[in-house]
């Protein structure tokens, strides 16, 4: 665990020096200053946990020093030091954010004791703000399958998972790679910390940098104040980089800076903070390839790479299908429904090319459009579930249709199986009623 870093602020130069030597002999990271203006300096360069301001102090005294350091450092603790330990003055200190004061002269020891309760405070606090975060994550994390190759990554898993290294997962979209992602986190001593996710494909560059690694205040339009970024909320934890293919190269460079250092410096600031996190990254792309066609850096895809699991497809594992389809069926609405023979079967002679989460998705649409109380074939929609499916329908397809002409085929299919019921022709697509209004404008379709 690193050492509590203190800054404290005294313009009595003999008294600052013995207290710094005292503080510093005791195990904490302290630096110091003479007057509020070069404390303020320190402020605007370095990360500190706790303060220790003197109430005197020449131009500016400590509490307008307080109320100045919390506009850059809002989550710091700061004890106020006072010879004039009126109530006036504590209450004026509290009221701007001060944690406590102490009057002098002070009994050093005592001095430490609630230096040690400040910095209990801080860090209760942190994770008091991702506690909601984590447990929500933890409910319902299940990775099921029993195939042979599922269970050799899931034993790799137990094995890695109390490892400090990070870990690139490889798969397909749909496989599971954030279970997986979770196993190690939950599976590990982080597991009361947090597991923050970023989808590095979800934002553009400038916005990604930002979310990653928090900005300062006035580092661009619209940036009011300061904020943490997700590399400081998974501190202790776990932050899992999601579709690493995607990220930006400038911004390579900084996680692979991160990665080896564990600094980083948020947009706009000019202090270097520390932060102690595991890094699991996932992909769905050959990383391989992407270094050699320059689309990655090859430095970091070695520094993530130091353990691969690479998470088998359904298609390989239809074995795991019985199991898979137990629970998502009881994840439904209707959990008392039961799968046909010719369902399953023609689910066994699926490929899946979107995976657990395609059959997931065809689960849940099975289970809606079932009429009794079990899911036909039929209700299952596949996607190649038959040419008769297609010749239903009045528009017939070319070898080499445009995607127009696929999707108003698909829309009018699921529009005639469902006898024009639009809500649930639109549940069936995955979009919205007013979605399918639309298309169904936009292609000049009628019933």
């Amino acid at each position: 665990m690193s050492a509590i870093r203190l800054l404290v602020v005294d313009d009595e130069q003999d008294l600052l020096e013995l207290l710094v030597r005292r503080l510093k002999r005791n195990g904490f990271d302290v630096d110091s200053a003479g007057t509020a203006e070069d404390a303020l300096e320190l402020v605007k360069k370095n990360d500190y946990d706790i303060g220790v301001y003197d109430i005197r102090l020449p131009n500016m005294d400590g509490i307008e020093l307080l109320k100045e350091t919390k506009k850059v450092q809002p989550d710091i603790e700061v004890l106020i030091l006072t010879g004039h330990g009126t109530i006036d003055t504590a209450i004026e200190a509290m009221k701007v954010g001060a944690f406590d004061y102490i009057t002098k002269p002070y009994n050093l020891s005592e001095l430490e004791l609630t230096i040690g309760k400040a910095a209990e405070n801080k860090a209760l606090k942190e994770k008091n703000d991702s506690m909601k975060k984590i447990i929500a994550q933890h409910n319902g994390f299940n990775i099921i399958g029993d195939s042979a190759n599922f269970k050799e990554v899931l034993e790799m898993t137990r094995r890695i998972a109390d490892s400090d290294v990070p870990v690139l997962i490889e798969g397909e979209s749909g496989t599971g790679k954030e279970l997986f992602a979770k196993a190690l986190h939950y599976w590990s001593c982080r597991a009361d910390e947090p597991f923050v996710p970023v989808n590095s494909g979800a934002l553009p560059e400038h916005l990604l940098e930002s979310e990653l690694f928090g900005h300062a205040r006035g580092a661009f339009t619209g940036a009011s104040q300061d904020k943490k970024g997700l590399v400081e909320a998974a501190k202790g934890g776990t932050l899992f980089l999601d579709e690493l293919g995607e990220m930006p190269l400038a911004l390579q460079v900084k996680l692979l800076r991160f990665l080896e250092t564990g600094e980083f410096r948020r947009v706009g600031d000019v202090r270097e903070r520390h932060v102690s996190v595991r890094v699991v990254a996932a992909t769905n792309r050959d990383m391989e390839k992407e270094v050699a066609e320059g689309r990655f850096r090859e430095d970091l895809y070695y520094r993530l790479n130091v353990v691969k699991l690479t998470i088998p497809p359904l298609r390989e594992r239809k074995g795991d299908l019985p199991a898979l389809i137990e629970h998502f069926i009881g994840k439904t609405k209707d959990p008392s429904k039961l799968l046909s023979s010719e369902a399953f079967a023609a689910l066994e002679d699926y490929d899946f090319p979107g995976n657990v989460r395609e059959l997931s998705h065809l689960i849940e649409r099975g289970v809606l459009l079932s009429k009794g109380s079990m899911i036909a074939a039929e209700d299952l929609l596949l996607p190649h579930a038959g040419k008769t499916t297609i010749t239903q329908t009045e528009v017939q397809l070319t070898p080499l249709c445009s995607l127009e002409e696929v999707e108003k085929v698909h829309i009018e299919n699921a529009l005639k199986q469902m006898k024009w019921n639009k809500t649930k022709a639109a549940d069936v697509l995955g979009i919205s009623v007013r979605n399918l209004y639309r298309k169904i404008d936009q292609y000049g379709l009628k019933e």
